[in-house]
């Protein structure tokens, strides 16, 4: 097992990287959608063998270093990408964009390796400051800028059931109120508190 050791403001993030260097090893393939912050890819691609970087966007496509290969490619159709396989696919703050969700969902189940994991976090429908923002103005209709929708705990719940995959967890990540220069985060989700984390984990397993 690697030793974690966060480097990153984002606590999402940090909590996803842990997630990943408890399972990822140097021999491994993986497979990270939405692949346009240098850094953190870079984080990824440290513990792994090699890494394929996913950006839908070709403006936002890095260059390829190292044991990273970036190309572009849209979830929710990998045609590029073989069928099992990947070892783990890591994305985040992405699914929330993506038109099709279930598509993105049965592709990835697609393209990984029997007994492969994938990790994914988005943004908790039903977080605090965002109860808090709405009951001032209104509920927030989506559409919305760059995201087609945003998830509680029943619609992941619901979306994933529907999957192929028959073998998931859904973790809250963090509670509390953050923007506008606010960051008050608790890292410990209280049980009965679980639907209104700032963020969701998703752990598939194929």
């Amino acid at each position: 097992m690697n030793k974690y050791k966060p480097n990153i403001k984002s606590y999402d993030w940090q909590n996803l990287l842990k997630q990943y260097t408890s399972i990822v090893n140097y021999h491994q393939n993986v497979i990270e959608i939405g692949a346009s912050n240098i850094t953190r890819t870079k984080q990824l691609a440290k513990y792994c063998h090699r890494l394929t970087g996913i950006e839908y966007y070709p403006k936002r496509i890095p260059i390829n270093t190292k044991n990273i290969t970036y190309q572009q490619g849209d979830w929710q159709n990998l045609k590029k990408i073989k069928s099992n396989y990947y070892d783990l696919l890591v994305s985040s703050h992405t699914i929330e964009h993506i038109k099709n969700d279930l598509n993105a969902i049965n592709e990835t189940y697609r393209i990984l390796k029997k007994g492969g994991v994938a990790l994914i976090t988005t943004p908790n429908r039903l977080r605090l400051i965002r109860i808090l923002i709405e009951s001032f103005i209104g509920k927030k209709t989506f559409p919305y800028k760059e995201h087609q929708r945003e998830y509680s705990y029943s619609d992941l719940q619901l979306l994933l059931s529907n999957s192929n995959f028959k073998k998931y967890q859904i973790m809250p990540i963090g509670i509390g109120v953050y923007g506008g220069g606010i960051k008050l985060i608790s890292k410990k989700v209280p049980k009965i508190l679980n639907k209104y984390s700032c963020f969701w984990l998703i752990i598939l397993k194929k």
